[in-house]
């Protein structure tokens, strides 16, 4: 361009009378003037004090003297770096923030800024607590150009929003700062103890007597406390760690959304717990699918066999059986039906706790609801006649889910409510088994002679039994899952138990476990001392389990209470939010800059801009914390 413009300006002298030897003697002033001026576009030299002359340039014979003063100040290359033109240091680290309703992007210049936010993975804006992701992708921009984008993905949650809105120049104010505050120590996570799925074989050595005469008894903490399983300061340990847990979601904002920090706190801890609905429909599914591969559920499994999902509404379960294709399997589902609950004082069941309408459709599959229909398994009659429509078909295989919630439920009782639920589910798999047949049953802790006596009969009951905690269940939870294989059908004592369970399970009468929620224990717990080999194995097994989740549960407080400190740390300046019509202007120009790229994409075929993605878009229960009825899934 100098060359051209050169060019020009010889033309241009000529034209007006200036000559070619005039013009030769001009243009090294003209170099020493333009290497004394300074340029964005390039670093500028500073003049010595024999450059700092008269520079003479004349285009036009016409044309005066540019002079420059010899009181001009010189600017060093260092000087205009940061006083002229700011230097990419000195810009603030955030580029743009762009927002979504309960999410923002926030695009950043530097590396260093996204590294710490990803590894703080939480942050405190206008008072509400988010999680932080990193943001990394290719996109068009609005003049249709390819462009990188680095920065943080930032989530609060629509709910969140509904309630406190949080503004652009507060994200963009925390991360600024952010950038400046520096990495935080203390944020490598360290475990309580190593990930892994946790089997504690259940094992018995002598036949025992089983009591025939059940009563009601009171479901009270002392029924736990006292338990032959735990001892009393285990158990007290857990309560308190729970009540930690249960102290940190009472703390009152700010910061609001104070829970999500014990979430992020137990992801990182524990990446896998919780983790669930990638390969199945929801989090039932996947821990189903771990567990048969952990204990081998599907091995040897006859061809044409049949299976029982019992208690598995929406049907995950059946799902898993149901793919197993080269098996060729029939499936049976039995759960409580919507509306079906009884009492108002009684568990019910909710929609999304109904069986999946494939299942519906599927020639392999059919729904039983027991002899009055309502699909309520403690109600008198309906295992019977369930057992009565399976009897012509081979039951290998029942599965059963049973949870409820447990909002009506006193603190630390769950075992206790959840016992009569447990006994009807393993009479009920009693009842339709095959010889050689296998029971997998969902259940929570077993630190009361009532459960520890059930448990004691499934080891009479088959030849192998376990209990497992998979990965995918939560470790600060008490949920865990009961393996038996090769059932004892036709045994003499497989008859008494049955009896003896049936005996439990009429005297229920079906009443609301609201209201009678604990039987006296089928084998007293005198009784169930004889048999030393199983008091070994259920004291470890129950030891083991409910230390691990003591120590999980204060891992996860310890953690939460550590990233809300850190996140509360960084030292926001003060901003002024914007005005809302000063938003929703821009909002408004980006949406016709949109339009009007996608117009022009139409125009060329290429069809317009669409946000992709992945997933089976079926919406069933994804990410959610699910709380099932009585007879529902997880």
């Amino acid at each position: 361009m100098f060359c051209e413009q050169m060019q020009r300006g010889e033309a241009t002298g000529e034209a007006h009378g200036a000559t070619p030897a005039k013009l030769a003697g001009a243009q090294p002033d003209l170099k020493k003037m333009l290497l004394s001026r300074p340029t964005p576009l390039r670093r500028c030299e500073t003049p010595t004090d024999q450059a700092k002359e008269t520079v003479v340039f004349q285009l036009r014979a016409s044309a005066p003297e540019f002079v420059m003063p010899s009181s001009t100040p010189s600017v060093s290359a260092q000087e205009f770096k940061t006083a002229d033109v700011p230097a990419e240091e000195n810009l603030p680290a955030v580029i743009s923030v762009k927002k979504s309703k309960g999410c923002a992007v926030v695009l950043l210049r530097d590396r260093t800024t996204q590294e710490i936010g990803v590894k703080m993975s939480v942050a405190v804006v206008d008072g509400v607590c988010v999680e932080v992701k990193k943001h990394e992708r290719k996109r068009e921009n609005d003049e249709g150009e390819i462009q990188e984008e680095m920065g943080l993905f930032v989530a609060w949650g629509h709910r969140v929003e509904a309630r406190a809105s949080i503004s652009h120049e507060g994200l963009a104010a925390y991360f600024n700062a952010l950038a400046s505050h520096g990495m935080p120590r203390g944020l490598d996570v360290v475990p309580p103890f190593a990930e892994a799925c946790t089997r504690c074989p259940i094992r018995t050595s002598l036949p025992l007597e089983m009591e025939q005469c059940p009563q009601v008894d009171s479901a009270v903490q002392e029924r736990i406390l006292q338990g032959p399983f735990c001892s009393q300061a285990q158990v007290e340990a857990l309560w308190e760690a729970k009540g930690r847990l249960d102290d940190l979601w009472h703390i009152r904002p700010p910061p609001l959304a104070r829970s999500l920090m014990s979430r992020v706190a137990r992801a990182q801890l524990f990446p896998h717990s919780g983790e669930g609905g990638r390969e199945h429909e929801n989090r039932a599914g996947d821990k189903l699918a771990e567990l048969a591969s952990a204990v081998g559920l599907m091995d040897g499994v006859p061809k044409g066999a049949a299976f029982l999902d019992l208690c598995g509404g929406p049907g995950a379960w059946s799902q898993f059986m149901l793919a197993r294709t080269d098996l060729a399997l029939r499936g049976f589902g039995f759960t409580l039906r919507e509306s079906c609950g009884g009492a108002a004082d009684d568990w019910q069941a909710e929609g999304k706790d109904q069986w999946y309408p494939e299942l519906y459709s599927h020639p392999d599959w059919k729904a039983l609801w027991g002899a009055d229909g309502t699909g309520d398994l403690l109600k008198p009659g309906n295992i019977e006649h369930a057992a009565r429509q399976m009897a012509s078909h081979k039951v290998f295989l029942c599965v059963a889910d049973g949870g409820f919630s447990d909002k009506a439920i006193p603190a630390n009782l769950l075992e206790l409510y959840f016992y009569r639920l447990l006994l009807a589910e393993l009479l009920m798999a009693a009842s339709c088994l095959a010889p050689g047949g296998r029971f997998v049953c969902k259940l929570y802790t077993a630190m009361s002679a009532s459960t520890g006596a059930l448990l004691y009969l499934v080891g009479r009951l088959f030849d192998s039994a376990e209990i497992v905690k998979p990965m995918s269940s939560r470790t600060t939870g008490p949920e865990r899952y009961l393996s038996a294989s090769g059932f004892r059908a036709g045994a003499p004592e497989t008859r008494a138990i049955l009896a003896a369970l049936t005996k439990a399970h009429v005297f229920g009468d079906g009443r609301s476990p609201l209201t009678v929620p604990l039987l006296t224990p089928v084998v007293s717990q005198q009784e169930l001392a004889r048999d030393t080999v199983y008091m070994e194995s259920a004291r470890a097994m129950s030891s083991t389990l409910c230390d691990r989740q003591a120590q999980a549960l204060g891992a996860v407080v310890d953690r939460a209470l550590f990233l809300e400190n850190v996140a509360m740390s960084v030292p926001v300046a003060e901003y002024e939010p914007r005005a809302a019509s000063d938003i929703e202007r821009e909002q408004q120009e980006h949406r016709e800059r949109r339009e009007k790229r996608d117009g022009e994409r139409l125009r060329r075929g290429e069809g317009a801009w669409a946000p992709k993605g992945k997933g089976k878009g079926k919406g069933k229960g994804k990410d959610k914390d699910i709380r099932r009825g009585r007879f529902g899934g997880c």
